[in-house]
């Protein structure tokens, strides 16, 4: 099989604007349990907000093939009609650019092939061939490719394929931002620790993650609400970022850390202890500080919350945010955000 540059340019171009409306017309039953179960829950959301999986990604450039990868689990999964356009796919997915710091996110002109600057692709070292070796070039990955394709499964006229990312894969992934994160974090006053929590959290180190309610790129940045925000108080001016200046990992970051910084000098001013503070932003970060409030006092009255913040221990407040705050969704957020920050004290 020889690999041509065009073929991977329109698998990620589209991959980047996937909305539910556009999603595919999937067969479940030609796919496993867990498989079919990840693509479920992409399609048909609880609602239409919740309809996108931001650790999600789904690559198609036509209805002859289609590629999957859940950033979370770690799960690469690509179907097409024959053994060839089976190969190509894997091809495609194994050498692939899809980090916008790299690649122009809106015209896709370098997408696909190793490039200049980096010299690797896209999941370097993310995914192992059968050999145990990373990928690296149009050779390897043919070679590769071609293993799998012999193990292939085929049902409904379908060939499909499972790659499984290696089991630190979030730690490699993760590992690309931490420097960036770093600078950002000094620059805004905000832990390192924090910031990768809710990186992890938000997206599993997706650059292209988008939610159903457009929280767009590595922590799930809102461009008409803490985007507006940052360039507003931040900056100094009124701007609404695009998706492509979100989508840039380097800017995805110091745009979090903005509103992180905002969250804790501005809206949630008036909280005294730091851990407490910290615990507030992250539930602010995913709920808003007006929940926060209305969790507080019945007409969230921030004056009233905050004595009551005030008056109770580092435990109490934890263990209200995480049983009677509102939202259920932060109350869980924020056990997850803490739980992970952990294993990123030592930044």
């Amino acid at each position: 099989m020889n690999l041509s540059f065009k073929l991977a340019v329109p698998v990620i171009a589209l991959a980047a604007a996937v909305l539910p409306s556009q999603a595919l017309a999937i067969d479940y039953d030609a796919y496993d349990k867990d498989v079919a179960a990840l693509l479920w829950e992409y399609q048909n959301g609880p609602d239409q907000k919740a309809a996108i999986k931001p650790s999600v990604l789904v690559f198609n450039d036509a209805a002859d093939s289609d590629t999957l990868v859940d950033f979370e689990t770690g799960l690469v999964v690509v179907t097409a009609t024959s053994l060839q356009l089976l190969q190509e796919s894997i091809v495609e997915i194994l050498l692939t650019q899809i980090d916008p710091s790299v690649i122009d996110a809106k015209t896709a002109s370098d997408f696909g092939l190793i490039n200049d600057r980096t010299n690797k692709p896209f999941f370097w070292k993310q995914i192992l061939d059968h050999r145990g070796k990373p990928i690296e070039n149009p050779w390897t990955a043919e070679i590769y490719a071609d293993h799998l394709a012999q193990r292939a499964q085929q049902h409904r006229g379908r060939y499909k394929i499972k790659i499984n990312m290696v089991k630190e894969h979030k730690n490699i992934a993760g590992g690309k931002y931490i420097q960036t994160v770093k600078a950002a974090g000094r620059q805004h006053n905000v832990p390192a620790s924090l910031m990768m929590a809710i990186m992890e959290t938000e997206s599993s180190f997706n650059p292209l993650a988008r939610s159903g309610s457009n929280a767009l790129g590595l922590m799930q940045i809102k461009a008409n609400t803490a985007g507006r925000d940052y360039f507003s108080i931040i900056k100094g001016y009124k701007h609404t970022p695009s998706s492509s200046y979100l989508y840039n990992p380097s800017n995805n970051i110091e745009v979090a850390a903005g509103y992180l910084r905002i969250l804790a000098t501005r809206y949630l001013s008036g909280i005294k202890h730091p851990k407490k503070l910290e615990y507030a932003m992250i539930s602010s970060y995913n709920g808003g500080a007006g929940n926060l409030w209305r969790s507080l006092d019945k007409n969230g009255n921030k004056t009233k919350s905050l004595a009551r913040i005030n008056n109770m221990t580092v435990s109490e407040f934890y263990w209200f945010l995480t049983n009677r705050h509102i939202r259920g969704e932060t109350r869980n957020y924020l056990k997850k955000v803490s739980g992970k920050q952990k294993k990123y004290l030592h930044l």
